[in-house]
């Protein structure tokens, strides 16, 4: 599940959307606090990206009194792009996405998320007359890998604490590897965040995640959730989910049916390779992360059903191989990649309700 969180709801009343009256009036002693919440989660996004470049932002399961879930379909194109050392690569990828949930009870709900995505990376590599030897260069002796599989389970459970507060853990598991890969390519965690509703407009959450990682030791990261309806025509919210990465988005339009977006966020995937090509890296390790950096336009056809296209850069874009003991290969920035792309979100539901 990974709807965004407005507000809480019960059986009573709705999902308070939008600027409630009661939000539209609120102090300036309640924006200071937002503001001082936002900032104190922004340190600690950068504080840890500087150090482990990895955290998790995310959209998070809403508590929710029907059983309610959503399919979402991407495709995103990264224009050719070239590392330090010279090589050339493009890629492309296809994913699809769902997420279904609801009630157990009035304070414990349950759902479960899984998606599947599809990478492919062409390679135009520039190491001149003959092979460099096996990765003691800074350019690639071979095409590392070609399509990537990447598939995520993630069953989480929701506990409402009051009318403000709730708990939400999660178990998320990811297999990724390139095509042909026998090797164990299976990486699973635990993950947990608290949330607090301060205004009908503003909600914030942190927590932190555990998840072990392939041929490398556990990794331990924060996660961070907000969504702050700032005026009628603006918003601001991190989307993503619990396998580490994510983005913040600026949401801006007067009418709901058209709205201009702005994000920026972080990359990750790591994945296993074939046990084909050089001997070094057979059965090794891929990694590919970036910055991405985005504008767009979201058309919203009806209430939670939109479709997004964007434009942008992919910057600080780095990839590294490692061989099957989790030891470096090769490691090297990549210039920005211009990227395009296109998503599509459908919800859907079963009648009734706790």
């Amino acid at each position: 599940m990974n709807s965004r969180l407005i507000a809480f709801t019960g059986p009573d009343r709705g999902p308070a959307r939008g600027v409630a009256s009661t939000a539209r009036h609120a102090g300036l002693a309640t924006r200071a606090v937002a503001l001082a919440s936002l900032m104190l989660f922004a340190g600690v996004l950068l504080g840890s990206t500087a150090a482990r470049a990895q955290y998790a932002s995310m959209d998070v399961a809403a508590p929710r009194y029907e059983w309610r879930g959503r399919i979402e379909t991407d495709f995103r194109n990264e224009f050719d792009t070239k590392t330090d050392g010279g090589d050339e690569f493009r890629s492309w990828r296809v994913g699809a996405a769902g997420d279904f949930g609801g009630p157990i009870n009035e304070s414990i709900l349950v759902g479960v998320r899984a998606g599947y995505q599809y990478s492919r990376y062409d390679f135009n590599l520039q190491h001149g007359s003959g092979d460099p030897p096996n990765y003691s260069t800074n350019q690639l002796p071979r095409d590392p890998w070609n399509s990537i599989n990447t598939a995520d389970l993630t069953p989480s459970t929701t506990i409402l604490v009051g009318d403000r507060f709730a708990v939400v853990a999660a178990v998320p598991i990811r297999w990724s590897a390139e095509n042909g890969a026998r090797r164990n390519a299976l990486t699973a965690g635990i993950s947990g965040i608290v949330l607090w509703q301060v205004t009908d407009s503003f909600q914030i959450g942190g927590g932190i995640g555990v998840t072990s990682q392939l041929e490398s030791n556990a990794e331990t990261f924060p996660i961070v959730s907000f969504d702050w309806q700032i005026t009628n025509d603006v918003e601001l919210r991190t989307e993503g989910g619990w396998i580490q990465g994510g983005k913040t988005t600026l949401l801006y339009g007067p009418n709901r049916a058209v709205r201009l977006t702005f994000s920026a966020g972080y990359e990750r995937n790591r994945f296993r390779l074939d046990d084909n090509g050089s001997r070094t890296d057979r059965n090794g390790i891929g990694e590919v992360t970036a910055v991405p950096i985005e504008v767009g336009l979201r058309f919203e056809f009806y209430e939670n059903a939109f479709f997004d296209f964007h434009v942008g850069l992919g910057v600080a874009g780095r990839f590294r191989i490692e061989n099957d003991n989790g030891d470096k290969l090769y490691d090297q920035q990549y210039d920005p990649a211009p990227r395009i792309g296109v998503g599509l979100t459908l919800p859907f539901g079963l009648p009734g309700g706790v």
